[in-house]
């Protein structure tokens, strides 16, 4: 078995396997209710005031890329994230297995000669 072959082999693996995770995640995570305080927290106006002066506009942007950045990581977004991430697993591991193809020189003779 070539190295291209393995390499197609492991992003078919990592594309069946995640994507079932990603189903079973789906199924088994409940849907996020944000109407409420208590499912997550929400900024005031009062605390990005106080997140500004004590670090400026750019720690409210920091702030705000961090709480999006760990919403992603619970329930259903996990779920999409994982079947992200397996199609960008198998991608890349076809990219690198015809990139190997490319480089490496065919077994035929040359006829032009």
């Amino acid at each position: 078995m070539t190295s291209a072959k393995r390499f197609r082999t492991i992003g078919m693996v990592i594309l069946i396997s995640g994507l079932l995770a990603a189903i079973v995640i789906f199924g088994c995570a409940r849907p996020c209710d944000d109407s409420g305080l208590i499912s997550g927290e929400r900024y005031t106006k009062r605390d990005l005031l106080e997140l500004e002066k004590m670090g400026g506009q750019s720690y409210v942007l920091f702030t705000g890329f961090n709480d999006w950045f760990a919403s992603l990581w619970h329930g259903r977004r996990l779920a999409y994230m994982v079947g992200v991430l397996s199609i960008a697993g198998f991608l890349s591991c076809r990219h690198f297995a015809n990139s190997l193809e490319r480089s490496q020189p065919s077994d035929r003779p040359n006829s032009a000669r």
